[in-house]
């Protein structure tokens, strides 16, 4: 089932982010207004528009955000293991799991290492 979505997922936003996509919504928005104005614009046009305008938007933010989700937990592991393998600390590996304050100390204390090592 997870890998369905992913699948589901991943073709869902890169369909959305083809570059025809915009040229698509403006042909649908011209046709839609043209549609609208032969019957006048009934109130439940505008209720409709909204709420499909509504879902969809939505449900592409669900999707884009699943997929930064997965995209940013490859990146920390490919980091992960750049500074493993390295002569980096290794108290920087999953660093983004640690609070603000214990951050910004490690960076601190990278700073003054920088600054020593430069005097």
């Amino acid at each position: 089932m997870r890998w369905r979505f992913r699948l589901i997922s991943d073709s869902a936003v890169a369909w959305a982010g083809h570059r025809v996509i915009p040229v698509a919504l403006i042909g649908f928005i011209a046709l839609w207004t043209a549609v609208g104005l032969t019957f006048s614009f009934p109130r439940q046009w505008f209720l409709l528009t909204n709420m499909v305008g509504t879902l969809v938007t939505f449900l592409i933010l669900l999707l884009v955000q699943h997929s930064q989700n997965r995209d940013m937990k490859a990146l920390h592991a490919k980091l992960d293991e750049l500074i493993r393998s390295s002569e980096a600390g290794n108290h920087w590996i999953a660093a983004e799991t640690k609070d603000a304050d214990a951050i910004e100390d490690m960076r601190q204390q990278h700073q003054d290492q920088i600054s020593e090592k430069r005097a």
